[in-house]
Parts: structure tokens; sequence; C-alpha cells
């Protein structure tokens, strides 16, 4: 089986992951929370510095593998093994705070997050982190179209604001 790796970006935060390692089974840290939880508290954990100290604990790890595994389960097969994934603060509007900030509650997280799969690449040699750095600019690159329509329902404060500036 080739490997593939996927690269969780949140709004302080990169934390690469390997699929394979995650058995498809449900993690204890996980239980009960759906898909909007999942993605808001893996926003939290890769959002102010959380995520470079978690990825070193596995049992977070393993956690974050198991949401980025679920959430690069629609990319296309062909030989694609780099996916580059964002998980963003999310804006809440004037009048809709208190139910924005009822979902962060649930996982006790600050901000609500929204997620997006960049297109995903193949990469001849995986353990190349210039490649992986190339790839994950060109993906990145690739979604500022997306990034700008949706460019309202990020929040003022998000990292995707500035890419949009860069490349507007």
């Amino acid at each position: 089986m080739s490997r593939t790796i996927i690269r969780l970006i949140g709004e302080t935060d990169i934390v690469d992951i390997d699929p394979a390692s995650h058995d498809g089974g449900a993690h204890p840290k996980l239980m009960g929370l759906d898909a909007d939880d999942r993605v808001n508290l893996l926003g939290h954990w890769l959002d102010q510095d959380r995520g470079e100290a978690l990825q070193d604990d596995p049992d977070f790890k393993s956690a974050m593998t198991a949401i980025g595994s679920q959430l690069a389960a629609d990319q296309p097969g062909n030989g694609v093994n780099f996916v580059v994934i964002t998980i963003l603060r999310e804006k809440w509007p004037v009048g809709s705070k208190a139910d924005f900030q009822a979902k962060a509650d649930r996982v006790g997280a600050a901000h609500t997050y929204l997620v997006h799969c960049c297109d995903a690449a193949h990469l001849d040699d995986l353990d190349d982190d210039a490649a992986r750095k190339q790839s994950e600019t060109t993906q990145l690159i690739m979604s500022v179209p997306r990034y700008r329509r949706m460019r309202k329902q990020y929040a003022n404060s998000s990292a995707v604001q500035t890419l949009i500036r860069q490349h507007s």
C-alpha cells in the first residue's frame, strides 16, 4: 500500500498525519461528537499554538489522525498521496453569536471552524520537505478563488484573510 500524508493547517499550527496509522475505529476523545463538533475540536487544537504540543501526545495525535482521515476520505485515489486540509476560524454574524458560541462550547473551543480539503496531489518523494512545502503552497493558491468567494464566512482574524490579500 502506498503511503499518504494529510497536512492539517489550522490558524497557527500545521500537523502532518498518516491516515494508515488510523484503524478506522472510534476514538475515545471523539465519542458522542458529530462531524461539526470534530471539525471545531480539531480547529481548536490547531489554533493558539496548541497543535505543536498536542501532536507529540500519541492520544491527541491519534484523535487528529481519526478526524483528518475522515475529512480526507472523499479525496480521489489515482496516485494522490499528499492532501492539504485547512481548518480556519469562522465568522460569527451579529445576532447569531449565541448559537455559534454554543457550538464552540460543546468542545471547549473559543471559535467555530470551517474546513476545506484542497485539491490533492501526487508527490514522487513524500520525504522531500521542499516538495511537500511547494505542493502545500500550490494547493493553497489553487484554493484562493474559493476562499475569496467565501471571504465573509471566515473570521476577520483568520489567516485566510492574509492569504486572500496576498493573492488578489
